[in-house]
């Protein structure tokens, strides 16, 4: 059977890394930690994988190696092309949408010192400080983002996005997310308060139009 591999980090996307995890934090045997990661990384079910001779083992469980390194934390680029898309890696919490804030208050809540809800979530929160952009007149501008393209967003990281990419920006999320919860709670507040203040001034310019009738 002809197997193919990831032979390096760069290789492995979130989608990839969140179902790997467990398995490199387990305690297993040699025989069936190479099994289980195989079956991550083929698709194939384990009584597949178990068919493979000896000798080709021996030759995968060496391009395996890697896995026994540690994941680059160094970001090389903020911006980076995942799947068709091109993206930038910026904190910019005025630019938050208000469902995006609570769901990822709530994945942080949930996860508390459990680093490993984070990690199973790590797509839906890159879309909050990954934002999706185009080259267009020689510059590169930030797409209007909506619902429906957070979730298109969310999709591609999982499918695409190298955990070299994911896990960089997901450790400086965990490491700050206290201080970066202050500053878009401080944003959306002032957002919340400026739809506020236009609506009253354009209900007392309402009143004045028709008191003038």
């Amino acid at each position: 059977m002809e197997i193919t591999i990831p032979t390096s980090w760069q290789d492995i996307t979130i989608g990839q890394y969140i179902k790997l995890r467990p398995v490199l934090k387990g305690e297993l045997n040699p025989i069936e930690r190479v099994i289980n990661i195989l079956a991550v990384l083929t698709d194939q079910k384990r009584e597949v994988i178990r068919d493979i001779p000896l000798n080709q083992y021996k030759v995968i469980k060496e391009k395996m190696s890697f896995l026994e390194t540690e994941i680059p934390k160094q970001l090389e680029k903020r911006r980076f092309k995942i799947g068709d898309s091109f993206y930038e890696f910026k904190v910019d919490a005025k630019k938050l949408l208000f469902g995006e804030y609570i769901n990822n208050m709530e994945i942080l809540q949930k996860a508390g010192n459990n680093e490993n809800i984070v990690f199973e979530n790590l797509h839906h929160i890159l879309t909050a400080i990954c934002r999706p952009v185009e080259r267009k007149w020689l510059r590169w501008r930030e797409i209007d983002v909506d619902g429906d393209l957070l979730r298109k967003t969310a999709d591609n990281f999982f499918n695409n996005m190298p955990i070299t990419i994911a896990y960089p920006i997901g450790v400086f999320f965990y490491n700050h997310f206290q201080s970066l919860t202050v500053d878009i709670r401080t944003s959306l507040i002032r957002k919340a308060s400026k739809i506020v203040r236009e609506v009253k001034e354009e209900m007392a310019s309402t009143k004045d139009g028709d008191g003038g009738k």
